[in-house]
């Protein structure tokens, strides 16, 4: 086949638009070890504070008593709460290892990012009427959707090892 003004430009147009999709993942890719590092120093500092154990239940019952929803602070009261002693040990694994950890290396990225964007809009409904800043919230759940959706651990990422060693997979889960 000869190669045309044309093919060429469609040629270098597919480089062009590969080299900047790698770019934009590496931009990417801060925002997830960000994201990644807020949620493991949170951790951290809950851990610190009590707030997996003993301070667990006044911490969810703050957040029922100050929200301005009433069907979430109904979810906090009557769902969270009396089951504290399951919910607590689900939160310290799911922030600390799902959403702190892997997000900072980037294992599972779609997951840990969808899971802690779960986590954010709880946080945004607990705190809505408390005096926090929504846009806090509202921010974090955008990246964490953009995380999610571009397969940041893509880009220096355990995923990427993933990807050569086990192939894609129907669901995005890496």
């Amino acid at each position: 086949m000869e190669a045309t003004a044309d093919s060429l430009n469609t040629e270098t147009t597919g480089k062009t638009l590969a080299k900047n999709r790698l770019v934009s993942l590496n931009w990417i890719t801060i925002l997830r070890v960000m994201m990644g590092l807020v949620f493991l120093t949170t951790w951290l500092s809950n851990l610190n504070k009590g707030l997996y154990g003993d301070g667990f239940v006044p911490f969810i019952q703050g957040w029922a008593d100050g929200t301005d929803f009433g069907w979430y602070a109904a979810l906090l009261n009557d769902v969270i709460i009396p089951n504290a002693d399951i919910l607590r040990v689900v939160q310290i694994v799911t922030e600390g290892l799902f959403m702190g950890v892997f997000l900072t290396i980037g294992l599972l990225t779609p997951i840990s990012a969808a899971i802690a964007g779960f986590f954010v809009v709880n946080l945004f409904f607990a705190s809505f009427g408390t005096g926090e800043w929504p846009w806090t919230y509202i921010m974090m759940g955008v990246m964490l959707a953009v995380i999610a959706l571009t397969r940041a651990g893509r880009a220096y990422g355990v995923d990427t090892w993933l990807v050569k060693k086990r192939g894609e997979t129907r669901w995005p889960i890496y």
